[in-house]
């Protein structure tokens, strides 16, 4: 594998182009002009840019907000058991990352909410944090940036239909940054195997073509999976559950008559099929991901940015009468495509000092599910589209020691009904229409020593399935209607501080205080048939620290660990059963721990823990379930055995929950324990 060149050059906005471009004598990296490239000098200084806080690429150390990021190399090393995106930031704080199975979503919560208020981005552009981070390939990620705290005024709500519904960046957001610049041409071929007759086998190549620079890759993976329902419920195997999934994408981007003045193209297909371990509980979803993304630096102080995106998922169920029969009872299919369009503004001023960002974003949503009989009837469930307009603007400016950061937004969201729950609504229409606001500050104490404090407000509309249902005569399991949902505000709040008394050693100290509004929340009513309603709960909050402590004394040894407490409650003093309970899916402890060690003969392992404390699927104490108070450990060894400046061998060995904890997880699910996987991994 040829060696890349430290010195890479980097646009101030996403592209995949490279050219060179010194920067002004005298000036700091963060006070740079828009126009054209910054000359990245060292790894430290290419470590230190992020993208999320202003949508242009900035100093870390002049973000209002805690902005983790975890870079390719990082992504590279962390189990993931699942292969499911989110389980990447399961060690990061404050985050409780649930992956339900290799054939499900992430139901997990963040800072204490559950897991609709923290928002998934794809280079900006908003995603499914549940369907999508199960389908994208990590192979196209360059960088992961947690950004913590509100962020609702640079972007905007996912207008999502399905799972809970519409998803908000209130407690935080997350953007997965693909893949940018291409410093060397490179070809990478990977296979391997593991438990339950899992494999897995990819093709990857990378390169640039004069103005052209572009990634391909394709991917499939196959396992029998193993029996993982609780017994006696909806979810029992009678047989082992199959899945086959197949990845492909492709990302293009091509410098015009200059190289900040560029043109992306990132499109993925994913195929996953297979069954669910009964004979008539087969599936087939195809996932559709496509952003396109113009960026020009006009002038000197100026930067526009235009993204487009389309997500479309088909996805198609199978179900039976399980426990009292396991014939086939009807197919869902549900079909659901969502455009999301942000054009973006961003002036230098000041002397470099001020930053201003406006500009305005859009989302477009198409939903409909059937369902068809064994005889062949298809009769239509479900018929809605909505649409959303937001405006923002947000000025961030720095004086001495100080970054003051205040932004607006103003959000209107539309919803059409064309039919709910089989049925012809007796509201055909709904509008809703919102101001949000934001502001931040950073104090630079010392060198080594910053405190920063943040505020904003988001707001959620009810989607259509939970104002309708998903329960029909054919179908008994899904979401109950509850037509007199009222939309839900909120307010997140954090102080922090950031401390680095030597290059070795970090320590960050972070509080957030979120509250909520006529608060939704999805609670479980029935485990068998599976059936959820969402409702109104008053007003909720959740109180709670993070803590996380980085140490990194040699090349060869790395050691982290983090601590969340969060203490949430529910006020519905109208319901007593539901009145001062915690918030569903938010943990009151996680904790975690890892280790990276480089040891002799090329011998690299990394080993997490995980610690999840206490917590439940439903706000109501008469039917909720406890869930939690267990720990997991995950390892992975890698062995170089052909390094060199042509080529790479690397051999892999993940060892997947070590002491074979077989947790229970809501909506019966259940972890299948002890796994590993060996693969080899081929670069030149």
């Amino acid at each position: 594998m040829k060696t890349p060149r430290i010195a890479s050059v980097l646009l101030l906005a996403p592209t995949l182009a490279a050219a060179e471009t010194p920067p002004r004598d005298g000036l700091p990296l963060e006070s740079l002009p828009l126009a054209g490239f910054v000359e990245v000098t060292s790894l430290e200084q290419l470590g230190n840019l992020v993208v999320t806080d202003t949508k242009l690429e900035q100093s870390a150390d002049t973000v209002t907000q805690r902005i983790v990021v975890l870079r390719s190399e990082e992504i590279e090393h962390i189990p993931s058991p699942n292969r499911n995106l989110a389980e990447l930031l399961r060690h990061t704080s404050g985050q409780f990352v649930n992956v339900l199975s290799r054939n499900d979503a992430n139901w997990g919560s963040y800072a204490g909410l559950g897991p609709k208020y923290n928002s998934y981005l794809l280079d900006g552009l908003p995603i499914d944090a549940f369907v999508d981070a199960m389908s994208l390939d990590s192979a196209a990620i360059e960088r992961v940036e947690v950004h913590k705290g509100p962020a609702s005024v640079l972007y905007s709500n996912y207008l999502s239909m399905d799972f809970v519904g519409n998803q908000t960046p209130l407690a935080g957001t997350t953007n997965f940054v693909l893949k940018n610049r291409i410093d060397t041409p490179l070809t990478r071929f990977s296979a391997g195997a593991g438990s339950w007759g899992s494999y897995r086998g990819s093709a990857y190549t990378q390169s640039n073509a004069g103005q052209l620079g572009y990634i391909l890759s394709a991917g499939h993976e196959r396992a029998d999976y193993t029996p993982y329902g609780m017994p006696g419920s909806w979810l029992q195997t009678t047989q082992s559950p199959h899945y086959e999934k197949d990845k492909f994408f492709l990302k293009l981007n091509y410098a015009l008559d200059r190289p900040d003045h560029t043109l992306s193209v990132f499109y993925q297909r994913t195929f996953h099929q297979g069954n669910m371990g009964r004979p008539n509980r087969d599936f087939e979803h195809h996932y559709d991901t496509l952003n396109f993304a113009y960026n020009n630096a006009f002038a000197t102080d100026w930067h526009l940015q235009f993204k487009y995106g389309e997500r479309r998922y088909d996805r198609n169920f199978a179900n039976d009468d399980y426990p009292t029969s396991l014939a086939l009872v009807n197919r869902e299919n549900t079909r659901q495509t969502i455009r999301p369009a942000d054009l973006t503004l961003s002036h230098r001023h000041g002397q470099g000092a001020a930053l201003l960002t406006l500009g305005v974003d859009a989302q477009w949503v198409d939903y409909e599910t059937d369902v068809r009989s064994p005889a062949g009837g298809v009769s239509a469930e479900n018929r809605a589209q909505a649409r959303s307009t937001g405006y923002f603007i947000q000025e961030k400016v720095q004086l001495d020691q100080w970054i003051l950061r205040g932004g607006l937004r103003r959000n209107t969201l539309q919803h059409d009904y064309a039919r709910l729950g089989g049925n012809t609504p007796a509201t055909s229409a709904a509008s809703w229409s919102k101001n949000l606001w934001s502001l931040g500050t950073r104090y630079k104490l010392s060198p080594g020593l910053a405190f920063y404090a943040n505020a904003g407000s988001s707001f959620m509309a009810p989607v259509a399935k939970q104002i309708g249902g998903t329960i029909s005569s054919t179908n008994i399991s899904g979401e109950l209607p509850n037509p007199g949902l009222k939309p839900e505000s909120g307010i997140g709040r954090d102080l922090g501080m950031a401390w680095q008394p030597s290059r070795e050693l970090a320590i960050d100290l972070r509080g957030f205080l979120n509250t909520l509004g006529d608060a939704i929340v999805t609670n479980i009513i029935s485990a068998t048939p599976s059936q959820v309603r969402s409702e109104n709960a008053g007003s909720a909050r959740a109180l709670g620290f993070e803590l996380d402590a980085r140490y990194n004394p040699s090349t060869t040894l790395s050691l982290f660990a983090n601590l969340t407490r969060t203490h949430t409650r529910v006020k519905d003093p109208s319901n007593v059963d539901h009145n001062g309970t915690e918030i569903p899916f938010a943990p009151a402890e996680l904790a975690n721990a890892g280790v990276s060690l480089r040891l002799p003969g090329d011998l690299h392992a990394v080993a997490y823990y995980h610690w999840v404390g206490r917590y439940y699927d439903s706000t109501s104490r008469a039917g909720r379930q406890g869930f939690g108070h267990f720990g997991l450990v995950n390892a992975r060894l890698y062995k170089d055995l052909v390094h060199n400046t042509r080529h790479e061998v690397r051999l892999t060995l993940d060892l997947n929950n070590l002491t074979d904890r077989q947790y229970r997880m809501p909506f019966d699910f259940r972890d299948p324990g002890l796994n590993a996987f060996v693969g080899v991994d081929i670069r030149y």
